[in-house]
């Protein structure tokens, strides 16, 4: 198989599933040393490949458009993508939709997982891999080889969030408490507490612009001396930097997780309604799961905006004080 292709690879679900891909793109230069790598991602999440030197070009689509909206845009894409005349195309979900951006687009050789509908070679994914290696799994499509199965972030030297860092001797914590979901974030008043016991180091608060609200409550409630609070500051690239230059992220089982295992900062995540099985668990050897056991769980693939039973005990009853043994213990 000639090294001269031209590749299209379609992820566009949540900002932390595109993290776990970045692993294909140098498995596929690999593969294919001299090809062309084209992305087709959600607006949200392409800066994460801004500076991505396996890729070439990033094309988006905005699924969450009013439906007109969305054939219109669907359309145009395929447009631009049938006149790039793709030799290979991947897709990394099994949406429909991704079907038939691939087949519309007259792509020559479309590779999907065992579900894929309009595809060339289905791929069976082996259960309980965690998201980054099933990804890489597509790739027996065309080689049985092993590839490094890291995600990175990639930056480029206009970014210097170093001058941002309090300017002491501590160690730093960023602190994540957002999620798309009710359910997957741990309780503010949690937060504030471990917070609160954390006052030998420096404390960054990061989120979007919607986790606002839970972030100036958490800065309201609490006495540290060094803390401030990034969120609304940074865009995602930025906010990949400081966590960057930290040494520990607190967070939900959200994006900022993935970012924190992309550049190797150590991740202490709560889990709730989801569990290490779903394939999106921090994988660094430092990263830990803080996690209770409960016979409800998991209650859904994503969490959800309210706890089905009402309780929410999976992160009610996670322990502040055992949470701050553990951030001690790493970083004491």
């Amino acid at each position: 198989m000639s090294d001269n292709k031209n590749i299209l690879v379609i992820q566009t679900a949540f900002i932390g599933d595109l993290i776990m891909s970045t692993s294909i793109f140098p498995a596929l230069k690999e593969i294919f040393p001299k090809s062309t790598i084209d992305v087709v991602t959600i607006q949200a999440s392409s800066i994460i490949l801004k500076n991505n030197p396996y890729v070439n070009n990033v094309f988006t689509f905005d699924k969450k458009n009013t439906f007109k909206s969305k054939i219109n845009s669907f359309f145009d894409l395929v447009k631009i993508l049938k006149s790039n005349k793709y030799d290979i195309g991947i897709s990394i979900q099994h949406s429909i939709t991704s079907s038939l951006l691939m087949l519309l687009s007259n792509i020559k050789y479309k590779v999907g997982n065992q579900r894929m509908k309009f595809v060339d070679k289905n791929i069976q994914i082996p259960k309980g891999l965690h998201n980054k290696d099933r990804v890489l799994s597509l790739l027996k499509a065309f080689t049985d080889k092993e590839f490094d199965n890291s995600t990175e972030i990639y930056f480029n030297n206009k970014i210097d969030i170093k001058n941002q860092l309090i300017k002491n001797n501590k160690k730093n914590i960023c602190v994540a408490p957002g999620s798309v979901w009710e359910t997957k974030k741990l309780p503010t008043n949690k937060y504030i507490e471990i917070i609160n016991n954390l006052t030998d180091y420096n404390i960054y608060l990061i989120g979007a612009n919607n986790e606002k609200i839970i972030c100036d409550e958490i800065l309201y409630n609490v006495s540290h001396e060094n803390i401030v609070n990034f969120v609304g500051e940074f865009n995602l690239l930025e906010s990949a930097e400081l966590i960057k230059h930290s040494d520990l992220l607190l967070c939900n089982d959200s994006a900022p997780l993935h970012i924190g295992n992309a550049v190797n900062t150590p991740v202490f995540a709560f889990f709730g309604p989801t569990v290490k099985r779903f394939g999106c668990y921090p994988y660094r050897e430092k990263d830990q799961m803080i996690e209770v056991d409960l016979d409800c769980r998991p209650c859904g693939k994503h969490g959800s905006n309210k706890c089905p039973l009402g309780h929410h005990r999976c992160m009610n009853g996670i322990k502040v004080e055992d949470v701050i043994n553990k951030v001690n213990n790493l970083l004491g």
